[in-house]
């Protein structure tokens, strides 16, 4: 598997990273008809590291600081390791350089598909604005690279290749998720969650503005806003009008561990995600799978995975108006949260990690073909 994967095991950041977690928690139970290896590249390593943890054989990847850009020294590195390993069938889990280094490495393949890079590059500002509109440009390159894609929606497999063969697997879930879950109770008092890039993409603005006017209403209500800062400029005035205005109510936890996450999440309220464009977040699969209902923008595959009334509420992204009435009515109507959360962790069974594990196995059979050639 060719992924985002932190070195340490534990520090992760973002969707694609926690999704190959879950994965691997299923894939490990099926060691007696697999062998799974991990290759990832993360960000700073000084020296290529290989190691094997419970089963899975981990390779973390130093990237030359001879080859520059960092793109290319990504593909170089990537395709070595993967002629090293000689892999049956390489699983990219979305990332654009190590899987143009996989296409090169030339064995057989499949793509995960996380996010629409080309959709996700207008929405981008700060630090991540250049690296997101290189991995915009190389999509399509990348794509005719792949013959097979697991698909987490059907939004993402109505934007692939039509002649591409699309496998429906939904992202796994940690059991961690399913386990914090079990006898929740609400908060006593109304606490909203978001997890996500402090960024215009996501849009915790909205929910900021949201808040503000709700608490007015409703005194007891606290938002927490977890995610790494993305765009500096826009997540200072965030917090600026946050102390000027909200008395106290909003903090802003930074980016944190899964367990400690697992535990903010269960701990909600709900959580809300406004964001501007997604796929098929992780942070609402894993809120469900821990009977916390969602209030989401109707972007993308967010509708797949919330059933508008039943597992969540939709709003359509930017309308702010909107979104202030969903959150008033999670804050004051304490049977609504407690329906939708119950009916949220039902349909999240999906999500669990042998289950997801067991299809993905399945998917790999079907790439890989007798005379070891791509299909």
């Amino acid at each position: 598997m060719v992924t985002n994967y932190p070195a340490d095991h534990a520090s992760f950041s973002g969707g694609v990273e926690t999704a190959t977690a879950a994965l691997l928690e299923g894939l490990r139970e099926l060691h007696d008809e697999l062998e799974v290896h991990v290759v990832s590249a993360p960000a700073g390593l000084r020296r290529t590291l290989r190691e094997e943890r419970d089963g899975v054989q981990f390779h973390f990847l130093a990237t030359p600081r001879a080859l520059r850009p960092r793109l290319l020294s990504r593909v170089v590195v990537a395709r070595r390791e993967l002629r090293r390993i000689r892999p049956d069938v390489v699983h990219v889990q979305d990332n654009i350089a190590l899987a143009l280094g996989a296409v090169l490495a030339r064995f057989p393949r499949l793509f995960t598909v996380h996010g629409m890079k080309r959709h996700e590059a207008r929405e981008r500002t700060g630090w991540e604005w250049a690296a997101a509109h290189v991995d915009a440009a190389l999509e399509p390159v990348v794509h005719r690279g792949f013959p097979a894609f697991i698909c987490v929606s059907r939004y993402a497999a109505s934007l692939l290749p039509s002649t591409a063969k699309t496998f429906a697997i939904p992202n796994p879930v940690s059991r961690c998720f399913f386990a914090a879950g079990s006898g929740r109770s609400l908060p006593p008092q109304p606490h909203l969650l978001f997890i996500g890039a402090l960024a215009p993409l996501k849009r915790p603005a909205d929910l900021l503005e949201a808040h503000l006017v709700v608490l007015r209403e409703v005194p007891s209500l606290r938002t927490t806003f977890c995610g790494e800062v993305e765009d500096r400029g826009y997540a200072a005035a965030l917090r600026r009008r946050a102390q000027a205005e909200g008395r106290g109510s909003v903090t802003f936890a930074g980016r944190v561990g899964r367990e400690e996450l697992a535990s903010l999440v269960v701990h909600s309220t709900a959580l809300v995600l406004p964001s501007a464009q997604e796929n098929a977040p992780m942070v609402i699969a894993e809120a469900m799978a821990a009977g916390v209902p969602v209030v989401a923008s109707r972007v993308g595959g967010i509708p797949e995975m919330v059933c508008d009334g039943e597992t969540g509420l939709l709003f359509e992204a930017g309308d702010v108006e909107a979104l202030t009435a969903h959150v008033r009515r999670m804050a004051t109507d304490q049977g609504l949260a407690r329906r939708l959360g119950e009916r949220a962790r039902c349909f999240a069974v999906g999500n669990e990690p042998g289950v997801v594990a067991r299809a993905t196995l399945a998917a790999y059979r079907e790439v890989v073909v007798p005379n070891g050639c791509v299909k």
